[in-house]
């Protein structure tokens, strides 16, 4: 359960991050000619696509680290 909901953790703060990154570039193009409506649908689809990624790379780095980091509590809290 720990391992489970560090990754979700770690894989949610990753993706909003990113989202929220490109949300803010993307809302200069809003206000544009009809070309930049063109570039906020690409750009969007960029933005969701590095979200992914970077979710997924943060759950994969997050799930292999985690059994570590419990492990090392749990000699902690036995002590």
């Amino acid at each position: 359960m720990f391992i489970e909901s560090s990754s979700f953790a770690a894989s949610a703060t990753a993706g909003i991050g990113v989202v929220n990154a490109g949300g803010a570039a993307l809302t200069f193009l809003m206000v544009a000619t009809p070309v930049g409506w063109v570039g906020l649908i690409v750009g969007g689809f960029a933005v969701a696509g590095t979200a992914a990624v970077a979710s997924i790379s943060a759950n994969n780095i997050s799930k292999k680290m985690s059994g570590g980091f419990y492990d090392d509590i749990m000699k902690w809290i036995s002590f």
